[in-house]
């Protein structure tokens, strides 16, 4: 099965991939993994991304998805909007080309890509600052915790630690529009 471009594309063709890989997913989080993924294969597609074969794309695509909505719900990070819209093409020049149009309206946080940009990017923060951010990456129990329990956690300020957390994210909206 090789879909060469959007319109073409039809999500129930993924039905047994996702069976099989959300087999083990919260009922509640299955719809925002597929929609997170449809929007990733989507724009794959869109963008010519997709050099051989979608279903094996779209099988590492899902996996991925499933571990980076974990990995957000778990850090209470949460994802403003992403709007995917439809157009069956039906227009008022008489258009016949079905598309899909999505825009995202945040910055989703995937851990891979803030620690990557983090440790090529370590020197910009104070020691205090790395302190803080490399508890909430690289710890386990750091990961679950808002930036007031990390500051508790490890007795400072919470100004600090909100200090900390936004220059990441900044660094990281900085990294994104590169």
């Amino acid at each position: 099965m090789i879909t060469t471009n959007v319109s073409s594309f039809n999500p129930d063709t993924l039905n047994h991939i996702f069976n099989f890989i959300l087999r083990g997913v919260n009922e509640e989080d299955r719809e925002d993994v597929k929609q997170d993924s449809i929007v990733q294969i989507l724009t794959a597609i869109h963008n010519g991304n997709i050099k051989k074969d979608i279903s094996t794309f779209s099988h590492t695509v899902i996996k991925r998805s499933v571990v980076d909505y974990y990995r957000k719900k778990k850090r209470k990070i949460t994802q403003f909007s992403t709007t995917v819209n439809f157009c069956d093409g039906t227009d008022e020049e008489g258009s016949k080309a079905n598309y899909y149009s999505v825009q995202v309206n945040d910055y989703g946080f995937k851990l891979a890509d803030v620690k990557v940009d983090y440790l090529s990017n370590r020197s910009r923060f104070t020691k205090q600052e790395q302190r803080i951010i490399n508890f909430m990456l690289f710890t386990e129990e750091g990961m679950d915790m808002k930036p007031a329990e990390i500051a508790h956690y490890l007795d400072i300020h919470k100004s600090h630690a909100c200090r900390a957390v936004k220059k990441l994210r900044e660094l990281y909206k900085t990294e994104i529009d590169k």
